[in-house]
């Protein structure tokens, strides 16, 4: 193919990381332009057709889900190859982005060679569906909407919920202030018992409460906002200087310097996984819980786990559990690890049973299993093979109602995790109840 002739727009609000892929791919031989946001894009698109467009998702003016929405809905620009390219942690992110028309899409970050192959592909028409999809593509349940999406599922699952360490220096600012903010809290508290002591003022007291209670309600929002802006800013310098750092690794640097290089990569990625940990474990406690009917979520998870099976006992769709809203990571992170870790594993299966210390739920698979050594040392912060905060954030999130884990599995025999519910924390569903 004579790419010299293909021309490719870029789309990224981030000027460091455009520059970055347009030198990538001019070097390649391709003609490119650039548009910073989704309004500039379409002018651009307007003024002449372009062979294919690389957009981010996150921009101001308009994202790449609603540029890309509108180009498939006119005719004069459906056929114009869309592949978004982004650093995505949800996977309902990738259903919305196939689902509003994209050709594909590819994360961040990325190895060169595999964005070049990719645009290759696309250009040359010659993508490969996997052959356990076929021509319907891959039916995808996702709160309560049914998408089909014809994407590779190898590219969908790769998407993987990972957990992160809060380890960065930006964050510090960001925990300086929440303890400042904390010790408003106490002066508030100690308020309270004079009003409850004294009685004396009620009404000037009751004033001065809500006041601080407004100027509480705006810091957490102003701090809330910080932490959105230093994360995303902070994931656009990254993602510079991952791409130099490849850049400098592709300059073949003497084998001294190639081994600082790749040192420095993993650990900017390293550090990159660790924002986005912030991001999740700012979310714990922040909404109230919640009642959940544990077969529904569990029957919910296993449709991003489509490679095993998942069994789940008539009685688990009996009761619902008091939880944290984030309890859906939770079981993502048990199926995940199952999948990552367990080698050989092919089935997951849920029960449950009653006792004196309440619903204990049990999560079992038929993988390697996990040593006796490390069945406290998995939900340590920082212990595991890959992040080491994945079923740290389980035990957290789940600490919230008072619902503990532990790993009773024997090693060789598959690993079981045993959640104990106390009792006040669940119940059985309302249609079981009035039926009874």
């Amino acid at each position: 193919m004579d790419i010299t002739r293909k021309e490719i727009l870029i789309v990224e609000d981030s000027k460091t990381q455009a520059k970055i892929l347009k030198h990538l791919l001019e070097n390649a031989g391709y003609y490119v332009r650039e548009a910073f946001n989704g309004k500039e894009a379409l002018q651009e698109i307007y003024k002449g057709h372009p062979d294919i467009i690389l957009t981010d998702i996150i921009m101001p003016e308009m994202t790449g889900f609603e540029l890309c929405s509108i180009l498939k809905g006119d005719p004069l620009t459906k056929e114009i190859p869309v592949i978004l390219v982004t650093q995505l942690f949800d996977p309902g992110d990738v259903v919305q982005g196939l689902a509003s028309g994209a050709d594909s899409f590819i994360i961040k970050p990325y190895k060169e060679d595999y964005l070049l192959d990719h645009v290759r592909s696309i250009l040359t028409h010659d993508t490969v569906i996997s052959p356990d999809m076929g021509d319907k593509g891959v039916n995808i349940n996702l709160a309560g909407d049914l998408y089909i999406i014809n994407a590779d599922r190898h590219q969908i699952l790769s998407i993987l919920l990972s957990t992160y360490e809060i380890a960065i220096r930006k964050n510090n600012e960001l925990n300086d202030a929440k303890d400042r903010l904390a010790a408003v809290n106490e002066k508030l508290t100690e308020v309270n018992e004079v009003l409850i002591n004294t009685n004396e003022d009620l009404s000037n007291e009751i004033i001065e409460r809500k006041r601080v209670e407004q100027a509480l309600s705006k810091s957490n929002k102003k701090l809330t906002l910080l932490s959105s802006i230093t994360r995303h800013d902070l994931k656009n310098t990254l993602m510079g200087l991952l791409a130099y750092n490849e850049i400098a690794l592709k300059e073949k640097p003497e084998d001294i310097f190639k081994k600082y290089l790749v040192r420095e990569g993993e650990l900017l990625s390293r550090l990159s996984t660790q924002i986005e940990f912030t991001r999740l474990y700012e979310e714990l406690g922040v909404k109230g819980a919640v009642w959940v009917n544990i077969g529904e979520m569990i029957h919910h998870i296993s449709h991003s786990f489509m490679m095993i099976t998942t069994s789940i006992s008539d009685d688990a769709m009996k009761y619902e559990i008091f939880v944290d809203p984030l309890i859906e990571k939770v079981f993502f992170n048990i199926f995940d690890n199952a999948v990552r870790h367990g080698e050989i594993v092919t089935s997951i299966n849920v029960f449950i049973s009653e006792s004196e210390e309440g619903l204990k739920l049990y999560i079992a698979d038929n993988g390697v299993g996990i040593p006796d050594n490390d069945k406290i040392k998995i939900f340590y912060r920082g212990y595991g093979k890959n992040t080491g905060l994945g079923l740290f954030l389980v035990r957290e999130i789940l600490s919230i109602t008072e619902i503990t884990i532990n790993e009773i599995g024997k090693s060789g025999q598959g690993a079981c995790f045993l959640l104990t519910i106390p009792q006040v924390h669940y119940r059985l569903t309302p249609e079981r109840t009035n039926n009874n």
